[in-house]
């Protein structure tokens, strides 16, 4: 038998997007190719079991401005150089897990309720569309595949991703 330590305890809490946002940056900091060329604020409510549990906000500033994605309120008020549209999405945790991996679309996600907009619908579809040709689900599925410790945690939480 395995004991399990506060550490192991924490991991399990963690929410999958607390890694896979910080992630995203990271590979578009890698290759600012990847970049879309788009103005907009996506804030992204993360929730379990209905309740909000984190907030991470993805600011696009269009083609060649580093996007600007983080937990931190202040500092995409402090990023923003002019008023962009702003899009609201809120979103189970495990539901974002198979949003990023192609286990589920957005369209569909949307339509079954799984996914909620408030904003331009539309520029919602648009950054799904930019995730797909940037190979962003075959990203998301090698960061899952390397990373042991998200996998485990999402395992002990019955998450299905699309491994």
């Amino acid at each position: 038998m395995v004991a399990i330590n506060d550490d192991d305890i924490k991991q399990l809490k963690q929410l999958a997007s607390d890694l896979l946002m910080p992630e995203l940056e990271r590979q578009l900091q890698e290759d600012p190719s990847l970049i879309p060329n788009m103005k907009a604020l996506f804030v992204l409510t993360i929730v379990k079991k209905r309740k909000p549990m984190a907030t991470w906000y993805c600011l696009l500033q269009g083609k060649g401005v580093m996007p600007v994605i983080t937990d931190n309120e202040d500092v995409i008020k402090n990023t923003m150089k002019r008023k962009v549209k702003v899009v609201k999405v809120e979103v189970e945790d495990k539901n974002m897990v198979n949003l990023l991996t192609g286990g589920m679309t957005g369209v569909k996600a949307y339509m079954t309720g799984r996914i909620k907009v408030r904003g331009d619908l539309l520029l919602a579809q648009q950054l799904e569309q930019v995730f797909e040709k940037a190979n962003g689900r075959k990203r998301a599925l090698t960061f899952l595949r390397e990373n042991e410790q998200l996998r485990a945690a999402l395992a002990a939480r019955n998450i299905k991703a699309k491994l």
